[in-house]
């Protein structure tokens, strides 16, 4: 069970801030997920003791970094004897979203549906020249509204997240949990509490495989579904060194088509 938190906030007040509210709940479901988490507080041998001796965000900026060092002890509820105690260190840079293809299309879009409507009146006008010019300027401009998300104030400005619950979806990352950089929303809000949700999942990550580590118990090693020899070679190696393998069966039934 998870005994206390310290050294974190139980909400953020004023701008995006590693909270109890978002890092319980996940604690919690690893937890549950690797089979440790006891049913019931009462029936639980151990106590998960949590001490955030360093706990940083970001505030203001482009790229936001989300630092985190905590000490992650277990103690036997009935002795108190401590029975594990590991320092994790958890970091991440969450990088901010430039102009991208999709303000490129939208800027396409937009500069043609201007043209479209300027070309209509310059066909119906009585002063073409005065027309054309107007059509010319309007198409111009209208290219330059597009860039104005991107230079938005609010972009750069991490808002709070005070209950904890704010719903954001993952930053796009390379490496999972383990991740230390990665790219997420181009709003200042959003982007703040990625950053700081990811740190967070990688500290717990972390936890979790240096405890497997020290208690001899090895992870489970997901393998890509490609059948080739670099994959049964991998096979082969893990099964000597007695680690646990799982992969999804990506060969494809046979279908019968019927003309």
């Amino acid at each position: 069970m998870v005994d206390y938190i310290s050294g974190m906030s139980q909400y953020s007040f004023w701008f995006a801030e590693a909270n109890q509210n978002q890092f319980r709940p996940m604690l919690e479901t690893a937890l549950d997920r690797s089979g440790m988490l006891a049913k019931t507080p009462a029936a639980a041998r151990y106590a998960l003791q949590i001490e955030f001796i360093d706990l940083r965000g970001s505030f203001f900026g482009a790229d936001f970094d989300s630092r985190s060092r905590a000490i992650y002890r277990i103690v036997e509820r009935r002795s108190g004897r401590v029975i594990s105690e590991q320092t994790v260190d958890a970091g991440f840079m969450l990088r901010y979203v430039g102009l991208v293809e999709e303000d490129a299309a939208a800027a396409y879009w937009l500069t043609m549906g201007v043209a479209a409507a300027g070309l209509a009146n310059y066909a119906g006008a009585t002063d073409q020249r005065t027309a054309w010019r107007q059509a010319y300027q309007a198409t111009l401009w209208s290219t330059l509204f597009v860039p104005l998300t991107f230079i938005n104030p609010f972009n750069y400005v991490a808002g709070n997240d005070f209950f904890g619950q704010q719903k954001v979806p993952r930053p796009r990352v390379l490496n999972g949990d383990l991740s230390t950089e990665g790219y997420g929303s181009r709003n200042g809000r959003v982007r703040g509490i990625q950053a700081d949700k990811q740190m967070m999942r990688q500290s717990i990550a972390k936890f979790v495989m240096g405890l497997s580590e020290e208690q001899n118990i090895p992870l489970t090693v997901i393998l890509p579904c490609a059948y080739n020899k670099e994959i049964e070679d991998m096979k082969v190696d893990l099964s000597i060194r007695g680690i646990p393998y799982a992969g999804e069966n990506c060969q494809m039934a046979a279908v019968d088509i019927i003309q």
